[in-house]
C-alpha cells in the first residue's frame, strides 16, 4: 500500500524538471521522490492533478495500491528568477509609493467628508474642557494611532495567529491558481 498526499502548491524554476517529491509526501515500500512527473517548460501556473500523480506511481510501482490523501490537485508556479536586482528594486519602490499616497489621499478624503478636524475638537474639549491652543495637540497622536493600528492590524506578523494581510493574500493565490492554473497534461 502507498500511502500519496499531495502539497496544495509547489515551485519550480525554469530549468528544473518536475519530480513527485516536489508535489507530494508519500509512505511507500520504496523512496518515490524522484519519480518524474509530466510538466511544460513555460512560465506558468499548472495543475498536477490526483490522476496525474495515481499514474506516475503506478508506472514506478506496478501492482501497488495508492491511497490519495489531501487535495485533490497540486498547483505548480514555474517561474523565470529575475536577473536584474535594480528593476525589482525600482518596481517595489514604485509600487509602494503608490500604495502609500492611495492610502494617504483615501484617508485624507474621508476625513474631509466626515470633518474630522472637527470632530477631534469636539472630542478633546469634551475631555479637557477647553479647546486646544494648537490642532497639532490633537492631529499628531491621531496619526501616530492610525499608523500604528493599521501596522499592527494588517502587516505585523505574529507566532500565534495570521495577519489579515496573510488571509487575504492567500485568498488571492488560491482564486488565482484556479483561475489561471492549466492542466499539464493539455499543453505537456
Amino acid at each position: 500500500m502507498i500511502y500519496c498526499q499531495l502539497h496544495n502548491r509547489a515551485s519550480l524554476s525554469m530549468g528544473q524538471s518536475l519530480t513527485l517529491g516536489d508535489v507530494a509526501r508519500t509512505i511507500a515500500p520504496k523512496p518515490l521522490d524522484k519519480v518524474s512527473l509530466p510538466c511544460p517548460k513555460e512560465a506558468g501556473v499548472w495543475r498536477v492533478s490526483a490522476i496525474d500523480v495515481t499514474q506516475a506511481i503506478a508506472r514506478a510501482c506496478p501492482g501497488e495500491d495508492v491511497s490519495l490523501l489531501g487535495p485533490d490537485a497540486c498547483y505548480v508556479h514555474r517561474v523565470r528568477r529575475e536577473g536584474n536586482g535594480f528593476l525589482r528594486l525600482l518596481r517595489t519602490g514604485a509600487a509602494f509609493l503608490i500604495l502609500l499616497l492611495g492610502g494617504a489621499l483615501g484617508l485624507a478624503w474621508f476625513h474631509s467628508d466626515v470633518d474630522m478636524p472637527k470632530a477631534q475638537m469636539m472630542v478633546y474639549e469634551t475631555i479637557v474642557g477647553h479647546e486646544p491652543e494648537d490642532p497639532r495637540q490633537v492631529n499628531i497622536p491621531y496619526v501616530v494611532g492610525v499608523v500604528l493600528g493599521v501596522s499592527v492590524f494588517y502587516a505585523l506578523p505574529s507566532r500565534s495567529r495570521s495577519t489579515p494581510m496573510e488571509v487575504k493574500l492567500n485568498a488571492y493565490l488560491q482564486d488565482m491558481e484556479q483561475t489561471e492554473g492549466k492542466d499539464v497534461n493539455d499543453d505537456a
